[in-house]
């Protein structure tokens, strides 16, 4: 046979109702944020005389399979003699990539001598005909080929990024 509560359980249920409901919307909210793991500013590489800096993919609420983001990145060419240029951009979870400068398609981003190219907040790379979905924080490889330094391979992720 079960036991009932007794008089002085039923008194208290009303006070500890509440913060046994709170307790279980806490434990809820634990779930981690897709953000966390994601550096503030986004990945770094090196490759000869190219630094490239903050690099991630523009994908705030994800992608979907065929869709079109930007890679933002900002690359630095570190030599005071020669000049270089990227001249590929792939990973194997995009069709391919394109381009640009001040709104037009370009075969290449230069990269002058002891200068700064920034992507960060300019189109200048686009991703397109993605090949599978991603969500925000999950990463993938994307290889950078130049005209004279070596290729670099580096690890972005699907942003936003947060705040440094």
């Amino acid at each position: 046979m079960m036991k009932m509560p007794s008089r002085r359980t039923m008194r208290r249920l009303p006070v500890l109702l509440p913060a046994l409901l709170a307790l279980g919307m806490l434990a809820g909210c634990s779930t981690p944020d897709p953000y966390q793991d994601l550096p503030g500013g986004g990945t770094d590489a090196r490759t000869g005389q190219i630094v490239v800096d903050d690099s991630w993919v523009d994908a705030p609420r994800g992608l979907n399979v065929g869709a079109a983001a930007p890679l933002r990145l900002a690359m630095t060419n570190e030599s005071a003699t020669t000049a270089d240029a990227l001249v590929g951009v792939s990973t194997p979870v995009a069709e391919h990539a394109t381009f640009e400068q001040d709104g037009h398609a370009v075969p290449r981003i230069p990269l002058p001598t002891d200068a700064q190219s920034d992507l960060e907040l300019t189109t200048g790379i686009e991703l397109h005909g993605f090949r599978q979905s991603l969500v925000p924080g999950q990463w993938f490889p994307v290889t950078l080929t130049f005209q004279n330094a070596a290729p670099v391979t580096l690890q972005v992720a699907a942003g936003p990024l947060p705040e440094r």
